[in-house]
């Protein structure tokens, strides 16, 4: 057993491309990744089969999820889509949007 410990802000990356993702740590039933979205970046909603909590740190959004309207976010918001639930997020605001995404199973 192991303990991963960091500062946040210590590891945003942006991509000019598309929303970039830095993996914060892998265990056994999760995995831990911080997300760096710039304005207008977007993740298509989509499914897995573990559940998924979502943690915004800065900016804000909107969550997205097949069937469902909208769901504004901001930072302090927390989603929690289990599993088989589509998600997705879309960078609607001004500035960067950076969340924390916590994948169990």
């Amino acid at each position: 057993m192991s303990i991963t410990a960091c500062d946040y802000r210590d590891r945003i990356a942006y991509s000019d491309a598309k929303a970039n993702k830095v993996v914060l740590s892998e265990a056994e039933h999760a995995r831990t990744t911080l997300w760096c979205l710039k304005p207008g970046q977007h993740i298509h909603a989509h499914v897995h089969a573990g559940d998924h909590v979502w943690v915004v740190l800065e900016g804000e959004g909107t969550f997205l999820s097949e069937g469902q309207p909208g769901l504004p976010v901001k930072a302090g918001s927390v989603v929690v889509a289990a599993a088989g639930v589509s998600h997705g997020i879309d960078n609607n605001g001004a500035t960067g949007l950076v969340f924390v995404s916590v994948s169990a199973g």
